[in-house]
């Protein structure tokens, strides 16, 4: 048996794929039941919606879209021939599987992504910074020997010319 066809939805799920609000979905069944459309519930029942709710549902935005009167419409809607049989089984509502719209996966798989760069990014900042460090820290060491090695050239410099400076007043004296 196709798994397409052998479980329901959730209005959750029903109102994702048809881009409509769950009260909007909620309020289109009821209006359908009213009429005499059925729609499968489970132990808890909660309505469970098969491919030839989809169908009907789908048809039911359709008219609405093309400015035909709501009542109309949910008329038009029951009085189709929908051949499409529901399926023998629903998900139960603890089953441990997850089910999520295309929306929620993309916002995971985003989400997950995202983490994933700014994690990346830092590792690389990181390493970035540590070799800045090394590089700043290498300068650092070379301009100090070079001044200690120019400071030590001038104080010779100094140092000889008081010498030098010493031995010619001696001279003047002389």
């Amino acid at each position: 048996m196709d798994d397409s066809k052998s479980f329901g939805y959730f209005s959750k799920d029903v109102a994702l794929e048809l881009k409509i609000t769950t009260s909007t979905l909620r309020r289109w069944s009821i209006e359908l039941e009213k009429l005499g459309y059925t729609f499968e519930r489970n132990e808890k029942e909660q309505r469970i919606y098969y491919e030839r709710d989809f169908k009907a549902l789908r048809e039911l935005k359709k008219l609405l879209a093309n400015n035909v009167a709501f009542v109309d419409a949910i008329k038009a809607v029951v009085s189709m021939d929908l051949e499409e049989k529901n399926a023998v089984k629903s998900p139960s509502v603890f089953a441990d599987e997850i089910r999520l719209s295309k929306s929620e996966l993309e916002e995971i798989i985003y989400k997950t992504v995202k983490k994933a760069i700014e994690e990346e990014r830092e590792v690389l900042l990181h390493g970035f910074e540590l070799k800045m460090n090394d590089a700043v820290e290498k300068r650092d060491r070379l301009l100090t020997t070079q001044m200690n090695k120019r400071l030590e050239e001038k104080s010779l410099e100094i140092a000889a010319t008081k010498e030098e400076n010493k031995k010619k007043w001696w001279k003047f004296w002389n």
